[in-house]
């Protein structure tokens, strides 16, 4: 993909440059023009002055002529955003925002034409809000109302998964900076352009249900306008939803151990189904989601997928719900890290399918979920490594058959056979408990058939 990324320019490089290239002549166009359709939960109590915060939100309109320039004026300094023109997703114009009000020169030499524009935040709000004041076009054009929008409207409400945190870094990185993440390639708006609906995204990282990376859980975020003002109340008619999609607790799973008490399963559940009917009582008529991953939350032997599955269940009996589901992406042993472009491509996918199934939409998507099984057979390196006292295995099989996974110590007697059965394909993951082993070195051996691999990990007591 060719990324056109627009450099913090000031306003008189750009009109030096275009003076020396063009009629030193402007229209100026401000945000509050009724031909700049909004999406995503922005503030418009300064009509020509709107501000975004969320990632996902986006403006779309037509304009005449060959010149574009944007003008922006961001908090921080620290937000990105996509520029489309004529609906050119493979070769977006980037904006890395200066902070302060800035223009943003995108081309002046598009035909004399009328184009399609879509100004995308690609950015979640820890790196600022932005006020959206407008566009430059050629002396005398203008603007032309968009396209019609879609009858259909999905929300996220979720994580780093959802926001696309790192999904654009590179695969020895672990989690990237701002540049990195698009939430324009995070697998919600994937899904919802896919299902031809408009899309809201009200995510953050680190967020959990009962316990996040900061003070903040989702309970006490998800109404918001402004995400840092707990003051700041979103107007839920502005946006009525078909369906809403839950991605949430992969950061309770990491944390849920330093709250005191620790929450036992029933009130793990209790409190996603206390979120549900929250959720529910905002979007009265929506199809509701409860939904995971793809991070290690859903990996094989989880329980936390069974907490989503259970509050779902509670709301079916107790309240009569009927218009709830759930759908879980599913780990990968090999891939620990925030899912990359190519894995939300995948969740996206397999998501709008999903839904068009649930919901009865009639679309162009084939009914066909992109599959996931290994191809060959893989023995990952166990996790974590050095352990102590349990660490993790996980293997892949193409086919099914018997499968035996054993460990042994340096001097080759077999101490544990942790599976010795028939296994299905797919990917697999085991735990290994050495509570009752002195520290040193050890290997485990995977075989099935003809297939045979070892690899060594270390108990440090």
């Amino acid at each position: 993909m060719l990324f056109r990324t627009i450099k913090k320019v000031i306003l008189l490089a750009i009109l030096a440059f275009v003076f020396h290239n063009k009629a030193f002549a402007f229209e100026i166009i401000t945000a509050d023009n009724p031909n700049f359709q909004y999406t995503g939960r922005i503030d418009f109590t300064i009509p020509n002055k709107p501000v975004i915060y969320w990632p996902g939100s986006y403006i779309k309109t037509n304009f005449e002529g060959s010149l574009l320039i944007i003008n922006l004026d961001d908090e921080t300094g620290e937000s990105f955003y996509n520029v489309f023109i004529d609906d050119d997703y493979e070769n977006p114009y980037i904006i890395d925002c200066r902070a302060g009000n800035q223009i943003y020169l995108i081309s002046t030499t598009l035909a004399d034409t009328v184009h399609s524009l879509e100004i995308f935040r690609r950015t979640e709000s820890d790196s600022g809000p932005t006020k959206f004041l407008g566009v430059y076009l050629d002396d005398g054009k203008t603007l032309l109302p968009p396209q019609t929008r879609p009858n259909r409207k999905i929300i996220f409400y979720g994580d780093s998964i959802t926001c696309g945190l790192g999904n654009e870094a590179p695969d020895n990185v672990d989690l990237g900076d701002m540049s990195q993440e698009n939430n324009f390639l995070a697998y919600g708006a994937i899904a919802s352009r896919t299902l031809e609906a408009d899309y809201m995204c009200i995510a953050k990282s680190g967020i959990g249900l009962m316990i996040s990376w900061f003070p903040v859980t989702m309970p006490e975020y998800y109404y918001r306008l402004d995400p840092e003002d707990a003051n700041s109340f979103w107007n839920f008619n502005e946006f009525v939803p078909d369906v809403v999609v839950i991605n949430i607790f992969q950061n309770d799973s990491w944390l849920i151990n330093n709250l005191n008490p620790i929450p036992d399963s029933s009130q793990r559940v209790e409190a996603y189904a206390t979120f549900l009917r929250t959720i529910r009582s905002k979007h009265p008529n929506a199809f509701i989601i409860g939904s995971l991953g793809s991070m290690d939350a859903t990996r094989e032997g989880s329980p936390w997928p069974g907490y989503i599955s259970s509050a779902v269940e509670k709301l079916r009996i107790e309240d009569a719900d009927s218009n709830l589901g759930t759908f879980f992406f599913p780990f990968d042993p090999n891939w620990r890290s925030h899912p990359r472009v190519r894995h939300h491509l995948e969740m996206g996918a397999n998501l709008a399918n999903y839904i068009k199934d649930e919901m009865g939409w009639n679309t162009n998507i084939e009914d066909n979920f992109i599959d996931k099984l290994p191809t060959s057979f893989h023995l990952s390196q166990n996790y974590p490594n050095p352990f102590n006292p349990s660490t993790e295995i996980s293997f892949s099989i193409p086919h099914s058959g018997n499968i035996k996974l054993s460990v042994y110590n340096a001097i080759g007697q077999q101490v544990a056979e942790l599976v010795n059965q028939p296994l299905a394909a797919g990917s697999h993951e085991v735990v290994f408990n050495a509570s009752h082993l002195s520290s040193g070195v050890y290997f485990y051996r995977l075989q099935s058939g003809d297939f045979v691999a070892t690899k060594k990990m270390v108990l440090m007591k």
